[in-house]
């Protein structure tokens, strides 16, 4: 499905950083073009073929499942939508798909329980698919800047079928309010940020507390960029676009270790 990785790369760096989200180029380098020529043995797999269908439609079931909890869709979960859509050079059937898909979730025939249970069977084997499909809910709940006890109770249920932790849940949620833009209401209102800030945004960006020992920091980093390593993704068989992903993502990591030890003052 050739749609897939632009779709998402697009909706979730949408999701993110908003519109400037959708046309700022990741920079991949020499470690994601070693990759592609392996990568490409994989995408012709039948179950990578079908986690990867199952993957896309789930995402967006469940975001328009999420979206209604509340009663209606609110305007900003539209304006995402329709920005996203915008932006994205997709086929009339492809975007048709995208909306059906949203459109399903919304509806009250679609069964929840059901669709998870579609999407561990076919896609519960790829942790980096999981990890991904979780961050995407945890954005989707907290487009109107903060979980409503409703959908604070279906991410906690769709971790509990996925085996993540509520303390794994506690911590993507704090990565994901650390993002820059996570409220993009206020984006325009930003001012310069204080060290201490950015300090305590690198480490919700790393999942651990301020009082971390340099040896805890270090571990907390060495852990995330394994996960997040382009070559280990490579070798997954996922589409290049997701490795452009965790590539960004491994970017962040970077960025808040190299602060933390900055303002601690570690080599």
């Amino acid at each position: 499905m050739n749609i897939f990785g632009k779709l998402f790369g697009a909706v979730f760096g949408y999701l993110i950083y908003g519109p400037l989200g959708l046309i700022i180029g990741v920079a991949i380098g020499h470690v994601f073009d070693k990759g592609l020529a392996l990568n490409a043995n994989y995408e012709g797999r039948p179950d990578v073929a079908l986690a990867k269908k199952v993957f896309f439609k789930t995402t967006f079931t469940m975001m328009g499942y999420i979206a209604k909890l509340d009663g209606r869709v609110s305007e900003k979960e539209i304006q995402v939508a329709r920005e996203a859509m915008a932006h994205l050079q997709l086929t009339q059937d492809q975007k048709m798909d995208a909306i059906e898909y949203f459109n399903i979730g919304k509806s009250k025939e679609y069964n929840f329980n059901t669709a998870l249970d579609n999407f561990v069977k076919y896609c519960g084997h790829h942790p980096q698919l999981v990890q991904l499909f979780v961050e995407i809910q945890i954005q989707a709940a907290i487009v109107d800047g903060q979980a409503t006890h409703l959908k604070r109770q279906v991410l906690e249920i769709l971790c509990d079928k996925l085996k993540i932790s509520r303390s794994i849940l506690l911590q993507m949620e704090s990565q994901r309010y650390s993002e820059p833009g996570y409220n993009y209401e206020k984006r325009e209102q930003r001012v310069v940020k204080k060290p201490e800030d950015e300090l305590a945004q690198a480490f919700l960006v790393l999942g651990v507390p301020e009082s971390s020992t340099h040896q805890q920091v270090k571990k907390a980093y060495r852990k995330l960029m394994s996960q997040n390593h382009p070559d280990k993704l490579v070798a997954k068989g996922l589409p290049n676009e997701m490795i452009k992903i965790a590539t960004e993502k491994a970017q962040r990591i970077q960025v808040a270790y190299d602060t933390i030890c900055k303002y601690r003052a570690w080599h």
